[in-house]
């Protein structure tokens, strides 16, 4: 395996997959430095590196709140997601220190941990009683913090992915709303999905014409990001073995049956969208549902809040603002499991960080349960934070009169696997790429469904060959939930 580094570290200078607002920023020109907070006495001041998100806004808004707890300073600056990508690689293979905390992708932490670019936080944990540990899903831990047994970083802003819909619009049609709990979600399978989204499609309400759904179309990434959690209920996989049984195969299994049913549906599910959506991002889709001729969509769920405003962190409240219902995914059919795509931000601490021990104690604030419940009380943009780790403060009855949803987010979370939905194998990030762009053209109906996996598979073939992943001769883990259960265990002294 660390003889394969050198491989793939070249790739983290290419553009990389994002997460659910990486390219946000980006396009709403988020990107700025804060001003470092005003030494104190202790004079020590430490640099952060955060990706442009929703949670980046609340931080921000409590930043101070740190420095008058421990008396350390932050100067934190703010970077889009191929900006971040690309300096921080820059800065761990040059060696050259850049910043003590670093926002980390979820897809970033195998190569980062095997290169050796970002520290276990196993011994920080296991030597502070004030972390808490056995508070955090352990889903999440397990898709966005964990590598070969270790704990690499750990979540400020968690997404898992469900059903935003209009309540008025459903009422007035007569349709029964979504299910709000999986476990009594009979009949709510994708084809009912269609169904409703194919009624509502073109039809009249309150003098707007409606279209069905939306999807997001824009490759590379975030037709991944949208698609594959769709896939992952259809029952398709990436890889032969991995991560979650060993020994690891990364013979790609992407041409399968399921993946060609589920692309194919996608595309009807596009045909009940906006044309344009061929082109949408992230946040387009969300924002489009807050003009108000959305019947209903689904995505990450940090779109629960972001659809109370008209556009991305504005602040100004969406006509669609008092009509917001929220529901579970759906499955194939009411006897098929369901896998929901787990993803978000982390943060780590470089190796080259020469204040490791003040760079801790700002992690373990900042994902802490009083900080990120601080960061959700921020009146700021119509309240936009909600992307809580911790199972407390699902329950906290303050946040829960806030985001009402809440009590449905949790159950989603907790179904969650995000290594099985976008396994973060090495070279992810010309793998997404390949993928992403067949996708596209897939949508736009360039190419089949089955000719675009048929094509997907081969370069993947080809790439993970070039990589030395196929055939795989490194070393395996069993990367499981149960394992990351039991390293938390391990980690809080059980």
């Amino acid at each position: 395996m660390i003889g394969q580094n050198r491989i793939y570290r070249r790739n983290l200078l290419k553009a990389a997959s994002g997460g659910a607002a990486g390219l946000l920023a980006a396009r709403a020109g988020a990107a700025r430095a804060q001003e470092a907070t005003p030494a104190t006495t202790t004079g020590e001041t430490i640099r952060v590196l955060v990706v442009g998100d929703p949670f980046q806004f609340a931080l921000e808004a409590v930043l101070n709140q740190f420095t008058e707890q421990t008396g350390i300073a932050v100067e934190m600056e703010n970077l889009a997601y191929d900006q971040l990508n690309a300096r921080l690689a820059t800065s761990f293979v040059s060696g050259t220190p850049d910043a003590d905390v670093v926002t980390v992708d979820q897809m970033w932490n195998g190569t980062y941990s095997d290169s050796g670019w970002i520290v276990p936080l196993d011994d920080f944990i296991a030597g502070d009683a004030d972390v808490d540990i056995q508070d955090f899903i352990p889903e999440v831990l397990y898709s966005l913090n964990t590598w070969r047994g270790q704990m690499v970083t750990l979540p400020i802003a968690a997404y898992g992915q469900g059903v935003v819909y209009r309540t008025d619009v459903f009422e007035a049609n007569g349709l029964e709303a979504p299910p709000t709990d999986a476990e009594n979600a009979a009949g709510w399978t994708w084809e009912r999905y269609r169904e409703i989204a194919e009624g509502l499609n073109g039809t009249d309400f309150e003098g707007t014409s409606l279209f069905g759904t939306v999807v997001c179309g824009a490759q590379p990434v975030p037709i991944v990001h949208m698609y594959t959690q769709l896939a992952a209920s259809f029952g398709a996989r990436w890889f032969q073995s991995f991560p979650g049984t060993t020994p690891w195969d990364f013979t790609p299994t992407i041409n399968s049956a399921e993946n060609a049913e589920a692309l194919a549906f996608y595309r009807l599910l596009y045909e009940l969208s906006p044309p344009e959506a061929i082109n949408y991002v992230w946040f387009d889709a969300g924002t489009r549902f807050s003009q108000g001729d959305i019947g209903m969509f689904y995505w990450w769920t940090p779109y629960f809040y972001l659809t109370k405003s008209d556009g991305y962190m504005t602040g100004t409240p969406s006509v669609v603002q008092d009509v917001l219902g929220y529901g579970v995914l759906p499955k194939v059919s009411d006897d098929a499991e369901q896998t929901v795509s787990l993803g978000g931000w982390s943060l780590g601490i470089p190796s080259t960080s020469a204040k490791q021990d003040a760079a801790w104690q700002f992690i373990k604030w900042a994902t802490g349960a009083e900080a990120q419940k601080q960061m959700a009380l921020v009146p700021d943009f119509n309240y936009s934070f909600s992307d809580f780790s911790r199972v407390s403060l699902y329950e906290d009855p303050e946040l829960q009169e806030i985001y009402p949803y809440l009590g449905i987010q949790l159950p989603i979370m907790q179904q969650g696997n995000g290594k099985a939905v976008r396994p973060p194998a090495p070279g992810y990030t010309t793998l997404e790429g390949v993928y992403g762009l067949q996708l596209n053209q897939a949508l736009s109906g360039a190419m089949s469904p089955e000719d675009a996996l048929a094509q997907t598979e081969t370069l993947w073939q080809n790439i993970l060959a070039g990589l030395l992943l196929v055939p795989y001769s490194g070393e395996s883990y069993e990367d499981t939930v149960e394992n990351t259960q039991a390293l938390m265990d391990r980690l809080a002294g059980g």
